[in-house]
């Protein structure tokens, strides 16, 4: 289980083409007892994720599998301006502040970045 983007991932990301905006698509398992503690989360990182130069273009909440046995309680589709703007938010220290209410909130997540 993996809840922060590893300095190595980062690095990895940051090999590709810059030249053109990126999509997250972030599956999110809460806690039994995260809800809030995903709120007060989704609130601390909005204005940092606007700071940065993203938008978040959809978040909902899960209601049912149609392929697959895993469950993820949230979706959200974040995109960024480029990749160097994901390692800005990634390395700003208030995003990094975030981690404690992130790892409150979160049992499990998966991150994946495409192109549009």
């Amino acid at each position: 289980m993996g809840l922060d983007i590893t300095p190595e991932a980062l690095g990895r990301f940051l090999e590709g083409d810059d030249d053109g905006p990126v999509v997250l698509v972030n599956l999110i398992r809460l806690r039994p007892d995260g809800a809030d503690a995903y709120r007060r989360y989704g609130e601390a990182v909005a204005p940092l994720l606007a700071r940065h130069g993203a938008k978040l273009v959809y978040a909902g909440s899960a209601v049912g599998v149609l392929i697959g046995d895993d469950r993820w309680d949230y979706a959200a589709v974040t995109e960024y301006p480029s990749r160097s703007a994901l390692a800005g938010l990634v390395r700003d220290p208030e995003f990094e502040a975030t981690t404690p209410l992130r790892h409150a909130a979160l049992e499990d997540g998966i991150l994946h970045a495409f192109t549009p």
